[in-house]
């Protein structure tokens, strides 16, 4: 067996694509003839929790912890609140306006480089080195964000002698959308592009999700894999026909401002307008934590007497939320660079079987996904008619059929099952 050390900052119970990622390979890894230890954070930060992903850890995986140094209590206690958990995807840093707020952003953005997790890297790092040592390890994989974790990778890589080692990026470094925000000064931008430079350029291979990331990073690293997120088959216990009163169009995952289209508002507006059934049988489902800003458009628009607000549920409810929905909501983030964008959820609402209407970049990665899948197109944010029209068409069906919602034919996605892509990682471990 090949033994592997996967270093990352999410881990069970934390939640989210950063966790489901790792989690699933190393659920498949020994399948493939890799013995996986993992190495994590203790008392993590983390923007939500779910127990029930422990589940999925092996038995014979050995995990690690250690302390972290992190400024997030310090930080919610000065701004009144209680414990040490942060928005999602730096959720608020856009709007922040507050003089606190602006001066939290500057030291975060200033003295954090690359961000705020780099406390863990001392512990974390002496800690890694002490474990291949012991346990024989001569492979290891960083994944980030936090892309702070790749500096212990970086540092490794530096200081022993016969370490392979795999730096795995989720999203973007210097150019992930809420950069611009973040007001560095100009010798933090460039310290955070040369640390983003090292990483690629030292690195034994880099794995990223999609191909436009691959596009991004290729010209500085020595090799480069795309390896997407994907689903796990044993998560989608397929169910009979959901007869439902109301015709479902859901969204479950964080909802993020920059994920906001307000032309799809517009098309539930007018279709309740228009088509007194429609009005009285729509039910606009969001589960998850949904920005203030999504909020406020929705009720402007006088779509709140239509909407289910849920709060995050666990995992495995939450695919069975997708399963029994009768139309899906897939907004790629509005964002510089937005091609490259390939959210995890993408590959469960597909194996899902229910129709999705997405939204975003026409020539994105995403786009592409969706078309070799045969899962529809994807709309531009603007295109309200072609939106309109799809929230009309899966309507009419349910209507058609007694509140039984259509189901998509093609089994096209299979091809990332998360086994499958197992599979494709454990081949350039034992390569390197």
């Amino acid at each position: 067996m090949k033994k592997v050390l996967v270093i990352t900052y999410y881990w069970p119970p934390a939640s989210g694509p950063g966790v489901q990622r790792f989690l699933k390979f190393v659920k498949y890894f020994s399948n493939f003839g890799v013995h996986s230890y993992i190495l994590t954070v203790k008392n993590g930060s983390y923007s939500s929790v779910d127990p029930s992903l422990l589940k999925d850890i092996p038995k014979e995986v050995i995990t690690y912890k250690t302390k972290a140094i992190e400024p997030f209590a310090l930080y919610n206690f000065l701004r009144g609140k209680k414990g040490k958990s942060v928005e999602v995807g730096m959720g608020n840093i856009k709007n922040t306006t507050s003089l606190f707020g602006k001066l939290s952003r500057y030291i975060r953005s200033n003295y954090f480089i690359p961000d705020a997790r780099v406390g863990w890297n001392s512990y974390a790092t002496k800690e890694a080195i002490k474990i291949c040592k012991k346990d024989g390890i001569r492979t290891i994989i960083t994944t980030g964000p936090p892309h702070s974790t790749h500096l212990i990778g970086l540092y490794i890589k530096k200081n022993m002698d016969d370490i392979n080692w795999i730096a795995d990026l989720r999203d973007p470094w210097t150019s992930i959308y809420y950069e611009k925000y973040l007001n560095r000064s100009e010798k933090s931008t460039d310290r955070n592009q040369q640390l983003e430079n090292e990483v690629l350029t030292s690195a034994d291979h880099i794995v990223v999700v999609s191909q436009g990331m691959k596009e991004e990073f290729q010209d500085r690293a020595k090799s480069i894999s795309v390896i997407p997120n994907g689903f796990d088959g044993a998560d989608m216990n397929a169910s009979a026909p959901n007869v439902s009163k109301k015709f479902v169009f859901a969204y479950i995952g964080n909802f993020k401002a920059n994920q906001n289209v307000k032309s799809v508002w517009q098309a539930l507006r007018e279709l309740c307008n228009e088509d007194k059934h429609f009005n009285e049988n729509i039910v606009l489902r969001l589960t998850g934590v949904v920005n203030t800003e999504i909020r406020n458009s929705i009720e402007q628009i006088d779509l709140n007497r239509h909407v289910k607000y849920e709060d995050f549920v666990k995992h495995d409810l939450a695919v069975s939320k997708m399963m029994n929905s009768n139309l899906l909501y897939l907004p790629i983030p509005k964002a510089e660079n937005n091609q490259m964008i390939l959210t995890g959820k993408i590959f469960e609402y597909m194996a899902s079987h229910t129709p999705i209407l997405s939204v975003g970049p026409v020539d994105g990665n995403a786009a592409a996904v969706l078309k070799g899948c045969e899962r529809g197109e994807m709309f531009e944010y603007k295109n309200k008619e072609a939106i309109k029209s799809k929230i009309k068409e899966e309507y009419q069906y349910w209507k058609d059929h007694g509140g039984v919602g259509r189901k998509e034919e093609s089994e096209n996605y299979k091809k990332y099952e998360r086994k499958t892509l197992t599979k494709d990682y454990a081949e350039l471990i034992s390569k390197l």
